[in-house]
Parts: structure tokens; C-alpha cells; sequence
């Protein structure tokens, strides 16, 4: 069975993908690809600032305000979630980032290396997304059990 996870794997007596090249239209599809995700990474970025400006300023303006509307959450609770999402979406931002202008270098250069470089932060955005895609998901269902259980129990 081959093992696409380890890239020092050997298929029959050599590497996995020995010989492999890429043609110019592959080039030119990385190559495209690689400016969106710079581009999108650039605009991740300025987003994360606006994100972390508004978590600050409702973890410094809102907890007053909060209070004096009578609200049950505080501002203060607020803002940190702000900051946290602004913390959780560096990652992918920057992951685009680094793929794109790596990989765009790699390709005008016909660096391997970096070509190898720019692959490895694909990989790490496509993981660090899945993860966060299965954290979400078991949120849910503990949210989902959690209501039904408030339900269930409301009407004994």
C-alpha cells in the first residue's frame, strides 16, 4: 500500500512520484492559484485587523454599555469572542499568504524547494481547516444534545 503521508516513502525502488514534472499549463494553474491566495491572504489580513479593532473596542466601550442596557451577556464577553475569531482566522490567512508568494517564487524561479515550501503551507491551511471543521461540528452536536436535553427536561 503506498504512503502518501510520509514524503521520504519509496515505491518500488524509488521515489513516489520520481520523474515527475510539470508541464507549463500546470505551471501556469499554480501559478494563478498562487495570486488568488496571496491576494485573499492580504485581504484575511486587513479583515483580522478590523475584527480585532471591534473585539477592543466592545471589550472596552461594551462592558459599560452592557450593563446599563440590562443585557445578560457582558461586552467584555463579547469582544473576547471577537478576539478569538480574529486569533482563529490568522491561521488560514496566513497559510494563503505564505503559499501564495512562496509558491508563485517557486514557480518563476523553478525552485523545487520552494515549490515544496509553498505545498507544505497548502497542506498545513487544508488540515488546520479540516480540524476546525470537526471542532465546529462536535460543538454542534453538543449544542444539539445539550437543547434537546433543556428540552426534554422542561416539559417533565
Amino acid at each position: 500500500m503506498e504512503n502518501f503521508n510520509d514524503p521520504s516513502s519509496q515505491h518500488e525502488g524509488g521515489s513516489l512520484f520520481r520523474g515527475l514534472e510539470i508541464n507549463e499549463q500546470g505551471k501556469f494553474y499554480i501559478d494563478e492559484a498562487s495570486k488568488w491566495a496571496k491576494l485573499l491572504g492580504i485581504i484575511g489580513f486587513i479583515a483580522l485587523f478590523f475584527i480585532l479593532i471591534a473585539g477592543l473596542g466592545v471589550l472596552m466601550v461594551g462592558s459599560t454599555m452592557m450593563q446599563t442596557s440590562g443585557m445578560p451577556i457582558s461586552g467584555s464577553f463579547i469582544g473576547l469572542i471577537y478576539i478569538a475569531m480574529a486569533l482563529l482566522y490568522f491561521f488560514p490567512s496566513f497559510y494563503l499568504f505564505k503559499f501564495g508568494t512562496i509558491t508563485r517564487r517557486g514557480i518563476q524561479t523553478e525552485n523545487i524547494a520552494d515549490l515544496n515550501e509553498g505545498l507544505r503551507y497548502l497542506k498545513s491551511l487544508f488540515r488546520f481547516l479540516g480540524i476546525l471543521t470537526i471542532v465546529i461540528i462536535g460543538f454542534y452536536i453538543i449544542a444539539f444534545l445539550a437543547f434537546g436535553m433543556g428540552a426534554l427536561t422542561s416539559r417533565l
